[in-house]
């Protein structure tokens, strides 16, 4: 009698590539930012663009992988990239090549940018992370009519949920002033129900307080220097990059100042 053993064939395990912030709190919220999933940050304090820098470079540097960054607001900071990707090893043209950055100064460019030419961009770079900074900005314009900037924001969105999904991107969506978006609701309303997932920024004397808007869970920030510890990563089970934090007290947001067409 022979008796035959059939070796039951073990599945692969595929590691699915995340970002963290190694901001405590916010991760503690959050947890990581993963892959096809729409984030979207309303913020009224100027750290939302600190955190748009250090996602940047931790793709760059975590995930060896490109940024595609679409500005609503000129808000990319290439010294600020530049600055914090030195602390990690990185030289200027390690970085600043790898984060592809296009500006738009009107609802209609930033429409064009995103509805024709994200989804190139994404699948030319193989770009694992797709920041959106100030996304709605350009469509609160009152220069334009409500109802063709609410169309035109749909049909973005709609745009950003595909690439997302179909590439499997970790995007993120952010906004510079909570008052900004109930000048025009739907437009509000729009994004937090495109979103996966939401956080809101609000400054106080206190520190930042970050709420996550699902879970109505909330936090305290308080940035401290670079290298230094605090109590809550004690508490963790992974240690902070610390060299990686990030610099200086948040602020109310200012205002934009001028936008430039680029890609």
């Amino acid at each position: 009698m022979t008796t035959t053993t059939t070796l039951r064939q073990i599945p692969e395990v595929v590691t699915v590539p995340v970002l963290t912030t190694g901001i405590p709190v916010l991760d503690d919220l959050l947890g990581p930012f993963d892959p096809a999933r729409l984030t979207f940050v309303d913020s009224g304090s100027d750290f939302v663009f600190q955190l748009q820098t250090l996602l940047c470079v931790r793709c760059v540097a975590e995930l060896d992988s490109d940024v595609v960054f679409v500005d609503g607001g000129n808000s990319v900071d290439p010294h600020g990239i530049v600055r914090l990707a030195k602390r990690v090893g990185l030289e200027r043209l390690d970085v600043l090549p790898r984060i592809r950055v296009a500006r738009a100064f009107t609802c209609h460019q930033m429409a064009t940018l995103v509805i024709d030419r994200l989804e190139d961009v994404v699948a030319e770079s193989g770009a694992r992370l797709v920041v959106l900074s100030c996304l709605p900005e350009l469509y609160l314009d009152e220069d334009v009519p409500y109802g063709e900037a609410h169309q035109l924001f749909l049909r973005s969105l709609r745009a950003v949920r595909e690439v997302t999904a179909r590439h499997g991107t970790i995007t993120v969506a952010t906004n510079a002033g909570l008052a900004k978006l109930h000048r025009r609701r739907g437009v509000r309303r729009a994004l937090y129900e495109s979103a996966d997932r939401a956080l809101r920024f609000q400054q106080r004397r206190q520190g930042l307080l970050i709420t996550r808007r699902e879970t109505g869970e909330a936090g305290w920030f308080r940035p401290v220097p670079p290298n230094q510890l605090t109590l809550e990563d004690f508490a963790r089970a992974e240690p902070r990059i610390t060299t990686l934090a990030v610099e200086g007290e948040p602020k109310e947001v200012r205002r934009p100042e001028h936008f430039g067409l680029a890609w």
